[in-house]
């Protein structure tokens, strides 16, 4: 199979998941390079995408009638990043990557158990 077809269909199917509206794509370093290389810029508005975001950057405008697709890989930093983002959203609601949501799963389950109770 074409790898760059793959990715185009990976990032489609969390577009169309999405649903119909205005979306913001929020991406870390390494995605962002992603994205880039396998839509252009007309064709990713034209599936409602309008507003491209790295999360590293911490002064992003708020726009709560924007969804916010989180296409971001699965480390550490940007976990903690997430979290930030989560703690005061910018945007109305968000759609986390699946490959991310079982890795935050696995994260939080080592952060518990590495955990002493008291």
């Amino acid at each position: 199979m074409n790898v760059i077809l793959a990715v185009k269909q990976y990032i489609t199917k969390m577009i169309e998941d999405a649903g119909p509206g205005m979306k913001v794509l929020l991406m870390d370093k390494d995605t962002t390079s992603i994205v880039s290389m396998v839509y252009a810029q007309s064709e990713i508005l034209q599936k409602e995408v309008y507003l491209f975001e790295r999360l590293d950057v911490a002064n992003r405008e708020t726009m709560k009638h924007l969804k916010c697709i989180c296409f971001v890989r699965p480390t550490a930093d940007n976990v903690s990043l997430l979290s930030l983002e989560l703690r005061s959203p910018k945007y109305g609601l968000y759609y986390i990557c699946k490959g991310l949501t079982k890795f935050l799963h696995t994260y939080y389950a080592m952060l518990l158990l590495s955990c002493t109770v008291v």
